[in-house]
């Protein structure tokens, strides 16, 4: 197999077989021409003799009739006689063999032709036609000629071999034609050898034993073995780099790893070299990594302007100076410093297409050839990678990080919720209490000041609490369509009169704001608690600016990875304060955590404002450094629902309304006995269950006297939802009051959605419980 695929066989094997074809096509076409032209001159001679013959006959006749004597028998018989005797001697001259009859009879006979050859012919012989017959081995030539006057059938034949002679002269032309070809076919395949063969044999031994060709003589061989030369040249050049970049590849991840990208880089080009990541400013690069001079720098931040480095960003390729690069910089540090006459940088993408950062080498005047920016871009490739595989680790461990200051969140926000609920329960007994006891007593009895020191004071805790349930996200009290310019216009209102005149506030209000939909209450304290906390963090004065817009968050243009897609109203709170470092920022949120003196924060503020915005299915970002001041971002859901006009505060007529029973549902005994003794203050007769279950049996049998039922939602075995359902199924119009120690959470909303008749939180007083009470049993009383 190996010497069917080598070249000499490929070449000289048809070459041979080529001269051998044509061998044997000139030899059948020669021997056909050969054999063809001495068989038609054998005849046309033979032809020419029995013309001659005729002819004697011919002009013996005509001297008989030209004398007059044809008539004469006597002269006519000497006359055949000498024609005869004329014709034999011609025939024996030209060794011809034949024979002459006239009526039947042989009057002229010469040779020694048996009597059967001489049958065979008078049968087979045509008139005038020269015929070729084969007899015992050998061929004659034969001819007849009727000679009509004398009735002579003269009958000639003569034997092939006697032109043997002709012949063989043929065929020794055709041997010595033969003998020239094949002298010719074998210079030809001696010239192939010396031509072909041996430069390729010569080329071939050299890259066999690992070296460059050197032939030279033939043009075309030269020029592939110079060829050949340069590409293994450049394959050990490339070798020697790939053999770097794989090093480069092996090497360890993270900053190490462009240290050993700028050092590879030296090692192959003599270069000095740096990696620069672009800075968000796009004005300025960082320097991850300088190798300069054989040591490594890094830190380091450079001005793009008017240097190499601005080509490669602004036309996102390349920049290549071989000559002067110092010259035509001079305002360029790291060209001057070492008088740099080269250099060469490529731009590093990241997925996107965008210019990240930058891949620069620069020193000792160079060439940079193809291969040396094929491996240039191969690093850039690797440095791009790289920069997107540290993107992804920042963006993993800031997923992390979110996520476990998530679930903090979530696990302190489930803490507070409880706590605040469970306050809210005691705070009602205590606000309850005192707001009955200053109800019986009149404005000038000594204890009225105490109990209204008591129930300012509960309603104070009650705030604390509604900010704990406020960050714990447990409901949202009353949700409506909502426009947050209008929101902060009430802000403003309170803020202007209100704020020192050192601070400066600017709004920028998007007039086409999308609606939210939320509790505005809520959102109203979010808005000022950022307010107050941009304010104390500008003792000095500053700027407070209030900015509204909209924005379409999309999966490539998320500000976070964590953010859910989707159209958003956004606010933002920004102040020209003291700002806060890494370590205040992390904390900000969490519930009791402050920054200001003792008894100047409850630290409940922020934590408020976290929760408020998650229950709204919202994200809330801080920026800020130390002496650069802080922003807040709110990003709200949009919705597309009309927001009602604000309508003006009408009055509403209250009446007295002392008539029907009233069930209370609680848990909480110190609750009930609350209730009962309120309600009965109010004229109401009161029933009391202590869970869901005691709270059915007394419906089913005091269904027709209940007027109203205070349902609490957080109960044990049977909850508030699951007993209001039972409820329906036995008077599907019952009337019920929601009561919670949370706001009004999903099941609350249900409950009201599912037909409940109000919600009313703890801890309540008594005029917010009996208002409720009158608009849900006597709403006729209302104009």
């Amino acid at each position: 197999m190996k010497i069917i695929n080598s070249l000499p066989f490929r070449i000289i094997t048809p070459v041979i077989l080529i001269v051998l074809l044509i061998g044997l096509g000139l030899y059948l076409f020669v021997l056909r021409s050969v054999s063809g032209f001495a068989d038609i001159h054998i005849k046309d001679n033979f032809l020419n003799m029995s013309h001659d013959v005729y002819n004697i006959c011919d002009r013996s006749l005509s001297e008989l009739l030209r004398t007059g004597l044809a008539g004469d028998e006597k002269a006519v018989r000497i006359k055949k006689g000498l024609a005869i005797g004329e014709i034999e001697n011609f025939l024996r001259q030209n060794n011809i063999e034949g024979y002459i009859i006239e009526n039947g009879k042989e009057v002229l006979y010469t040779g020694d032709l048996p009597p059967q050859f001489l049958e065979m012919m008078e049968k087979n012989l045509e008139e005038n036609v020269v015929s070729s017959i084969e007899y015992a081995g050998g061929k004659y030539y034969t001819y007849h000629i009727h000679f009509e006057p004398w009735k002579w059938h003269i009958i000639l034949t003569k034997d092939a071999s006697a032109y043997s002679q002709l012949v063989q002269k043929v065929n020794v032309a055709y041997g010595a034609t033969a003998f020239i070809l094949l002298i010719n076919a074998l210079l030809v395949l001696f010239y192939l050898h010396r031509s072909i063969r041996m430069p390729i044999d010569r080329i071939i031994t050299s890259l066999k034993k690992g070296e460059k060709p050197g032939y030279k003589g033939i043009y075309e061989f030269e020029f592939l073995s110079n060829n050949v030369s340069q590409i293994m040249m450049s394959l050990q050049e490339e070798i020697k780099m790939l053999n770097n970049i794989y090093h480069i590849a092996a090497s360890r991840r993270g900053e190490e790893f462009f240290d050993e990208v700028t050092m590879a880089i030296g090692r192959l080009f003599d270069l000095n070299s740096f990696i620069a990541r672009i800075n968000p400013d796009g004005e300025t690069a960082y320097v991850v990594s300088l190798h300069l001079n054989g040591e490594i720098k890094k830190g380091i931040n450079i001005f793009l302007k008017d240097t190499p480095c601005e080509d490669i960003t602004s036309r996102k390729h390349m920049c290549v100076i071989e000559r002067n690069a110092y010259k035509q910089f001079p305002e360029v540090e790291f060209l001057t410093s070492i008088k740099a006459d080269s250099y060469i940088g490529f731009a590093v993408f990241d997925r996107k297409g965008d210019v990240v950062g930058m891949v620069n080498a620069f020193g000792k005047q160079r060439e940079f050839t193809e291969p040396d920016i094929k491996v240039f871009q191969t690093v850039g490739q690797m440095v791009a990678t790289e920069f997107e595989m540290l993107e992804k680790e920042k963006e993993e461990k800031r997923m992390r990080e979110q996520l476990f200051q998530a679930q903090k969140m979530e696990a302190i926000g489930s803490l507070a919720g409880g706590i605040a609920h469970d306050f809210n329960n005691m705070l009602q007994g205590i606000l309850g209490y005192a707001s009955l006891l200053k109800m019986k007593l009149s404005e000038d009895d000594p204890i009225y000041r105490p109990l209204d020191v008591i129930e300012h004071s509960a309603e104070r805790a009650a705030e604390l609490t509604k900010q704990l349930l406020g960050f714990a996200r447990k409901g949202k009290y009353i949700v409506e369509p909502l426009n947050l310019n209008d929101v902060v216009d009430d802000v403003l209102k309170l803020i202007t009169r209100t704020f020192d005149r050192t601070i400066e506030i600017k709004t920028t209000i998007d007039s086409g704001l999308w609606a939210i939909e939320g509790d505005r209450s809520q959102i109203e304290n979010v808005i000022l608690n950022l307010c107050l906390n941009a304010r104390d963090a500008m003792p000095a004065g500053g700027i407070l600016h209030i900015k509204t817009s909209n924005i379409e968050i999309m999966e490539e243009t998320k500000p976070f990875a964590w953010m859910k897609e989707g159209k958003y109203a956004v606010i933002k709170v920004n102040d020209t304060g003291r700002g806060m470092d890494e370590e205040v920022k992390k904390q900000i949120f969490e519930p009791f955590f402050t920054t200001k003196e003792k008894g100047k924060g409850t630290g409940m503020g922020l934590a408020m404002v976290y929760g408020v915005v998650k229950s709204h299915d919202g994200f809330i970002t801080v920026d800020s450094e130390l002496g650069k001041g802080s922003t807040f971002t709110i990003y709200l859901p949009a919705v597309e629902k009309e927001v009602k006009v604000q309508a003006g505060g009408a009055e509403v007529r209250r009446l007295p309304c002392g008539e029907g029973t009233i069930l209370v549902v609680d848990d909480e005994k110190a609750v009930r006995n609350l209730a009962r003794e309120t309600l009965n203050e109010l004229g109401y007769y009161v029933l009391e269950a202590s869970d869901g279950k005691e709270a059915i049996e007394i419906y089913e049998d005091k269904k027709s006297k209940i007027d109203l039922v205070i349902l609490d939602l957080i109960m044990p075995e049977m909850g508030g939802k699951e007993t209001f359902e039972k409820l329906k199924k036995i008077a599907p119009d019952v009337k019920v009051l929601v009561s919670s120690g949370y706001g009004i959470d999903s099941n609350a909303r249900n409950m009201l959605d599912d037909g409940a008749k109000g919600f009313i939180q703890k801890p309540y007083n008594i005029n917010e419980l009996a208002e409720m009470i009158k608009k849900i049993v006597c709403p006729h009383l209302f104009i």
